[in-house]
């Protein structure tokens, strides 16, 4: 073989074997890349797999109801506290609540040991080893209670709804309950719609004397800008048109005496024309952009009266550049301080009408109102999981180790509304009952016979 040719060869076979070489190498460090991942996806899955399992052995050992499958009864918690939710989960509070321990775990309450449950076949049908026993009054039958009851149980009232649609008017209820716990701030355990809280995220209100720091800062640099390109005057956000309140009525009178001035109030949802922009945010932050952007004042008005109902609609006023007009049955100087609002019930529509428009057009006088949003130590908020956080309180159940007798509660007028007895709204009005009808509905004649009924039962 002539040397030019053999050197040829040997060049390309030494090529051949480097190429090989270099995908040899290539497949090796893939393989171990590879293997390497493999490695984490399976270290992590164990992991994750450890995780769930351990969580769903320490769910199903906190579940009496699976202790035969568990077969560990040793691991059940020895300290639960048992409530039974004896009304349907339909509505809030009872709504808020998963069964067990759940909703206190997620929650990271302080309190874990309290087991909420709806199943009244727990322990049989013996409803007395219950340590507690929860009744929603909006859908409380007095035909439909328990038919036993310990002396060492406590039975426990709850109601987020006003007292003048649901009051509780039956003597059965007489020393019936333990504690109450309602959005009334003297109840048992104080469930208010709204929250006040300090930087430290305490809670400090509401209360029935709150201390309001005097807090009159001149604001008016701040919000300058945002109060000069409003242009509109009031706006109501709502769904219920026809309310035991009346509010509709105070919308009309108000608008009637807005327009000597030249203005109106935007009424938005099904009881106006109007309807909220929509977009990618939800529909009820672009309502309450538009309230800031454009308009002076919020109607916050209550769809009934009764002491201490106020509800998260004060809030849309507190959390935007705008002044709350409110409208109902609460002391709100207990929710936010005096110089923050309008009470629509202290002054007839013509002088509302008359304050409206002279704030309207003096922005110093109008940013006053807002010299609380100044103060760093305050915050406003809504409380939805308020069953969470009052049985959490209910630290009576978890520190009560014997089984001492429990005091019940002697009251008649448990969850009745003196407003609505004493009808004192129509005078806001100057209605008589004739023309209450008229504008309420058939439905409102019902109501006052059966309020009549219910003051004539608790009067016995």
């Amino acid at each position: 073989m002539p040397l030019r040719t053999r050197t040829t060869y040997l060049v390309s076979h030494l090529r051949t074997l480097r190429t090989i070489r270099f995908r040899f190498c290539l497949l090796c460090c893939s393989i171990f890349f590879l293997s390497l991942v493999w490695i984490e996806l399976v270290t992590r899955q164990n992991s994750v797999n450890e995780i769930l399992i351990q969580e769903a052995l320490e769910n199903v050992g906190r579940d009496l109801r699976y202790s035969n499958v568990y077969r560990k009864t040793k691991h059940l918690p020895k300290n639960l506290k048992y409530l039974l939710l004896w009304t349907r989960r339909d509505f809030a509070p009872f709504s808020f609540l998963e069964e067990g321990q759940r909703t206190f775990l997620k929650n990271n309450c302080s309190v874990i040991n309290c087991y909420v449950t709806a199943d009244k076949r727990l322990f049989g049908t013996d409803y007395t080893k219950f340590d507690a026993i929860a009744f929603n009054g909006r859908t409380m039958k007095s035909y439909k209670l328990p038919r036993k009851r310990s002396p060492h149980q406590k039975y426990i009232y709850f109601n987020m709804e006003s007292a003048e649609n649901f009051p509780v008017c039956n003597t059965k209820f007489d020393g019936f309950f333990n504690w109450t716990a309602t959005y009334k701030l003297d109840s048992d355990l104080p469930t208010p719609y709204v929250l006040i809280r300090d930087k430290n995220r305490a809670i400090v209100g509401p209360k029935r004397r709150m201390q309001w720091k005097d807090n009159m800062e001149n604001v008016y640099v701040d919000y300058r800008q945002t109060i000069e390109n409003k242009t509109k005057m009031a706006a109501w956000f709502v769904s219920h048109c026809r309310t035991k309140s009346g509010r509709h009525i105070f919308v009309d009178k108000l608008q009637k005496a807005l327009s000597t001035y030249g203005h109106n109030v935007d009424v938005f949802g099904n009881c106006g024309k109007l309807r909220c922009p929509r977009g990618k945010k939800s529909t009820s932050e672009l309502c309450n952009l538009l309230l800031q952007k454009e308009y002076f004042f919020y109607l916050a008005l209550e769809n009934s009266f009764a002491e201490d109902y106020v509800t998260e609609k004060l809030l849309t006023a507190m959390s935007y550049s705008v002044i709350p007009v409110v409208f109902g049955g609460a002391d709100y100087s207990r929710f936010i301080p005096p110089e923050s609002y309008i009470d629509g019930r202290q002054m007839n529509s013509y002088q509302l009408a008359a304050l409206m428009d002279r704030l309207a057009r003096s922005p110093r006088q109008y940013s006053r109102y807002f010299s609380v949003k100044r103060d760093a130590n305050i915050v406003f908020e809504v409380e939805l999981d308020k069953l969470v956080m009052n049985t959490e309180r209910a630290t009576v159940l978890y520190h009560r180790k014997g089984k001492e007798p429990i005091e019940v509660t002697d009251d008649s007028q448990l969850h009745i509304n003196a407003d609505w007895i004493n009808l004192r709204w129509l005078e806001d009005f100057q209605l008589t009952i004739t023309e209450a009808v008229i504008s309420l509905g058939p439905g409102y004649l019902t109501a006052f016979f059966k309020t009549k009924i219910c003051d004539m039962t608790i009067s016995k």
